[in-house]
């Protein structure tokens, strides 16, 4: 790495942590710690979502572009935070009534997370499972008789908006205002390498998101019996492949290990293959490489 990337990645550093610490300062005096957290995490990754632009200037083609990417994620956290809201006083409100606290909590995380990991253009589902976790907990702490409950859950609930939708337009409002100044003293875009703004490098994503392996398939690692029939014969010999629709992608194997095996690999015991199995296999196969039964006896 040169001495000016270096130097870039300080200064992008620098400026994401001013972003999060001015998305802490304007929203302070906002009650409640939900709005803090909704700042600071949207201005984090509203700033990483700027910097990542591959190309940026003031010209006007450049802000448009902007514009295009910042609304659909704009809406889509707006609506989620807003769902998580609505979950959080419906239920909050029926546990007051007598519903059971156990249900009203698990149902007011569970439904808003899932529904803002669905929501197109979402930013991070969190926002509307923090929200709606809020206002559910200011609900269910009031003190009151049952004639008062309506209005003061309307209290509570307008307070929590209020307060969650100010923070929302902060965090916004600074991280792209950061992220504008810092992405034009940028000769390119940068990514963080572990943001939520968009989608993880291939090394952090699950293996089978990143292969598209099917539901009926697992990757399993199966450790090869000295007293199974696989030893020292080859993989196109065994048949994995053709017989029992197994494909190996390693043999572990000390001192060195084999990626993508061909056919004239020979397995040997003591070695564990990682393969992805068809899950009506696995028992097979596993008791095959264990030598418990005979080829063609399961």
């Amino acid at each position: 790495m040169s001495k000016g990337s270096r130097w870039l990645i300080r200064l992008i550093v620098f400026m994401r942590a001013f972003a999060v610490g001015l998305a802490y300062y304007i929203i302070i005096d906002v009650p409640g710690l939900t709005s803090s957290f909704v700042s600071i995490f949207i201005a984090q990754l509203a700033f990483d979502v700027i910097v990542a632009m591959p190309k940026f200037s003031l010209r006007i083609k450049h802000w448009k572009d902007l514009i295009l990417l910042l609304v659909p994620r704009i809406t889509g956290t707006a609506i989620t935070l807003s769902t998580g809201l609505i979950i959080g006083i419906i239920f909050g409100a029926m546990s007051s009534l007598g519903f059971p606290f156990f249900l009203g909590a698990v149902l007011t995380v569970g439904l808003s997370y899932h529904i803002g990991s669905q929501t197109r253009g979402n930013i991070s589902s969190y926002v509307g499972l923090v929200g709606g976790l809020s206002v559910f907990d200011q609900i269910i702490r009031l003190q009151t008789s049952v004639e008062q409950l309506i209005p003061e859950i309307g209290i509570a609930a307008l307070t929590t908006f209020y307060g969650t939708f100010a923070a929302l337009l902060s965090g916004w409002g600074v991280g792209v205002v950061i992220g504008v100044i810092t992405r034009l003293c940028l000769p390119r875009g940068y990514r963080t390498y572990k943001s939520d703004a968009y989608e993880r490098p291939l090394s952090l994503q699950p293996f089978k998101s990143v292969t598209h392996i099917p539901d009926d398939t697992i990757v399993a690692r199966l450790v090869v019996n000295k007293e199974s029939e696989f030893c020292y014969r080859s993989l196109a010999d065994i048949g994995l492949r053709t017989k029992y629709q197994v494909s190996v992608l390693s043999i572990l194997r000390s001192p060195k290990d084999i990626v993508a095996p061909d056919g004239h690999d020979i397995i040997y015991p003591g070695d564990v293959l990682v393969a992805l199995v068809p899950v009506e296999k696995i028992n097979e196969i596993t008791q095959l490489v264990r030598g418990s039964v005979p080829s063609g006896e399961v």
